[in-house]
């Protein structure tokens, strides 16, 4: 398990200069009583500098775990293979799946480069302490020139920035006394108190109305060119993806079934997931009297799975005989458009 790796990693690796963080053939396996569900299966991707990337898939699909993994807090029952190279500040590069997710060298990492808004910000704070403290605290963590009296006045500037009106007030109020849309807020404010590289966020806005929901779109949209971050943008959301996110990821029971730019994805879908779950968005001039889309069936557990089509019992151009019995290779359609399906080699032998 995790906890029984060394706290250090290998220096050395490489990466493209233009990414900070670069996924390679993670794998993740998660023991339940007598289950082994592989969750996470050869996932690739990678986080170029200043880039939002989307992660789009049902409940269910791997991408907290995929997040979490990266972030190095899944719990102990859960094994992950394969590599996560991140370029530090100090320009080292690391594969985090080598750390001990415990050691001092992960918890230095944690909370001051590699961030992450969680799903829900009612329960993101504890209820026996001021939004102030808790927010103080990540910084007197990792600066060790900080003090009680910096730190408070760090933690004024980020409540200013994330929009928190009376932010002398608020800073000694509790969670309860904040809202929904304000703790959030707060909860953003948190995770920029270090100026991390990347900020993972995982379901924002979920919790909120659409009136906040786009506030606190706008507000990561303009921090972000601000402080140059990268985001891994988690969401089932994909009218927020087209307005958030630079480059799609679209995945399905543990696996990227297709990979492209936004342009790509909305406007040339291939894979028949992600033209499901596009034909799934609501739209402005359907009538009352028309369905809205559903893609039949569920999302299966990640059990003894065999090497094919995890979509394939969901999908309506299943190819009998192809899609359940055979591993499924990449394709590419265009320049940094990929997918997995074999509708493309279908398609490329009627054109050959």
């Amino acid at each position: 398990m995790k906890h029984n790796r060394k706290d250090h990693a290998q220096d050395g690796y490489q990466i493209a200069p233009e990414h900070i963080l670069e996924v390679k053939d993670l794998n993740v396996h998660i023991n339940v009583d007598d289950y082994d569900l592989h969750a996470v299966r050869g996932v690739n991707f990678s986080l170029k500098n200043g880039e939002t990337l989307g992660l789009v898939g049902e409940s269910g699909c791997g991408k907290s775990v995929t997040s979490k993994e990266v972030l190095g807090i899944n719990p102990s029952n859960c094994k992950g293979s394969g590599q996560i190279l991140y370029r530090t500040k100090s320009g080292k590069v690391l594969n985090l799946l080598e750390l001990n997710q415990d050691g001092a060298v992960y918890r230095a990492i944690r909370g001051s480069e590699i961030s992450m808004i969680f799903q829900e910000p009612m329960t993101a704070f504890s209820p026996l302490y001021t939004i102030g403290n808790q927010l103080a605290e990540i910084i007197l963590l990792h600066d060790p020139k900080a003090t009680k009296a910096s730190a408070r006045e760090r933690v004024l500037e980020m409540l200013k920035k994330v929009g928190i009106a009376n932010p002398e007030k608020r800073i000694d109020q509790y969670p309860h006394e904040f809202s929904g849309g304000m703790l959030q807020r707060a909860l953003i404010a948190m995770m920029l108190c270090c100026n991390p590289d990347i900020l993972i966020a995982d379901e924002p806005t979920t919790a909120l109305d659409v009136t906040i929901q786009a506030q606190i779109l706008e507000l990561m949209r303009s921090l972000q060119k601000e402080f140059g971050m990268s985001i891994l943008f988690i969401t089932h959301d994909l009218g927020t993806v087209a307005n958030m996110c630079d480059n799609v990821a679209v995945m399905y029971l543990g696996e990227i079934v297709e990979y492209g730019t936004v342009h790509q994805i909305f406007h040339n879908p291939q894979h028949p997931y992600t033209k499901g779950l596009l034909r799934s968005l609501p739209k402005m001039n359907e009538s009352r009297e028309e369905k809205l889309y559903i893609i039949n069936g569920i999302v299966p557990l990640p059990v003894d799975l065999p090497p094919c089509c995890g979509f394939y019992d969901r999908c309506e151009y299943c190819i009998e005989g192809v899609c359940p019995n055979r591993t499924i290779p990449e394709f590419t359609v265009e320049p940094g458009h990929m997918v997995r399906c074999m509708l493309m080699e279908q398609g490329e032998k009627q054109h050959g």
